[in-house]
């Protein structure tokens, strides 16, 4: 008894320092270092060159429609996700909570044929709005982390090449090297 409660305490004195699964570490960049923060460059530029889509996004894009592209400032097509996939959430909720339909019988041969084609409608509907929703979250997840990267990517662009004219004097003080060029054409 007394070794079980020494276990407890050094279990539970052990600090634990991860909040969620990551793929890429948080310190770096895509393995790319800017070399200064430019002083034009905007609170949200910064905020979208840091940001990383994590695990704990796609969790919350699961639960919110459209979260990843809220998040990346991308609000028209995040309210668009939205409102579908809110719409797929109420025709889903409508079918199941209607006590008219028969969704959840699993025998049909008691059915009368009217009866079971309203069955087999609710059935498709219920699984189209289903379809629909997986869609937005696949949408929202894959669509948003290429557009951050897209956005990125630009952000990059535009302040490396100032930082590199202004620096080192690329256009002014470059010295030529010589390069051979070989070209076939068939």
């Amino acid at each position: 008894m007394k070794r079980l409660f020494i276990f407890l305490i050094i279990i539970l004195s052990i600090k634990t320092t991860a909040q969620d699964f990551d793929l890429y570490k948080k310190d770096r960049n895509d393995n790319y270092k800017l070399p200064d923060i430019d002083k034009s460059m905007t609170a949200d530029e910064f905020l979208i060159l840091s940001e990383n889509i994590r695990m704990k996004h796609m969790l919350y894009a699961t639960i919110v429609p459209g979260y990843i592209h809220f998040r990346i400032k991308e609000k028209k097509k995040g309210y668009w996700l939205l409102g579908i996939r809110s719409a797929s959430y109420f025709t889903m909720g409508y079918i199941l909570l209607d006590g008219k339909n028969d969704f959840f019988r699993l025998d049909f041969n008691d059915l009368d044929e009217e009866d079971l084609n309203k069955a087999k409608k609710s059935q498709n509907i219920f699984y189209t709005a289903l379809s629909i929703a997986a869609a937005t979250y696949a949408y929202d997840v894959i669509h948003g982390d290429w557009v951050l990267h897209q956005k990125q990517e630009k952000i990059r662009y535009k302040y490396a090449l100032k930082a590199q004219v202004n620096t080192t004097g690329y256009l002014l003080n470059s010295k030529p090297y010589p390069a051979l060029a070989l070209t076939l054409d068939f």
